[in-house]
């Protein structure tokens, strides 16, 4: 892919950091709970539901991205026939 998206680079900034402090969160139920597996597993289940709707949106960025790009390369590609007079097509 081309140049990062500053935007999709943000999102998978605080995608870290919310999987930081969730890990924390984690961290802080097993000491609380002495051992109690049940709220560590759902510790671990809230986190990767996170982690999982963060990556999906942070795919769905570069999906659009990559689309915009597309978009722009055939504009650029018909511009420069148009200026040219042929059709890409043309041989």
């Amino acid at each position: 892919m081309a140049a990062e998206d500053p935007i999709a680079q943000n999102e998978l900034d605080a995608l870290t950091r919310r999987v930081e402090a969730v890990e924390d969160r984690v961290e802080a139920l097993q000491v609380q709970s002495g051992g109690n597996f049940a709220a560590v597993i759902e510790g671990q289940a809230a986190l990767r539901r996170q982690v999982r709707d963060g990556f999906t949106k942070v795919n769905a960025r570069f999906d659009a991205v990559e689309a915009k790009m597309d978009r722009n390369q055939a504009q650029i590609v018909e511009l420069l026939s148009a200026l040219v007079g042929k059709s890409p097509d043309e041989h």
